[in-house]
């Protein structure tokens, strides 16, 4: 998704360039690239037999997305399990949490 995000639409003769380095067959390639358009994550014009691939959702929309199917398909649609597994494991201090719910707080009774 950052090579759309960073260079724009491209074929997937283009693509396989920026991976250069890691041996990606072809074909290997454009099945990844259906999927992520099967995803909805990116879109496609098509230009004779050929597709030329760009991003459907910016970098925010993307993240938004993902981080609701990890939390649905693994934290059973729960953000305090994510927040819990968190503390538990030691990512986020007690400290952090609290800075983060007081800036929770000051922004949602902050009128805009």
């Amino acid at each position: 998704m950052n090579v759309f995000w960073k260079k724009g639409p491209m074929f997937v003769k283009e693509l396989k360039k920026e991976f250069s380095d890691q041996k990606l067959h072809y074909n290997t390639l454009s099945t990844i690239v259906r999927g992520l358009e099967e995803k909805g994550f990116i879109d496609h014009e098509q230009f004779g037999n050929t597709h030329r691939y760009f991003a459907a959702l910016s970098k925010e929309e993307y993240k938004k997305k993902t981080l609701g199917n990890v939390v649905k398909k693994y934290f059973d649609n729960s953000y305090k399990n994510v927040v819990s597994l968190l503390v538990e494991e030691e990512n986020i201090s007690l400290e952090e949490l609290k800075k983060l719910i007081d800036e929770i707080e000051n922004t949602k009774s902050d009128p805009k």
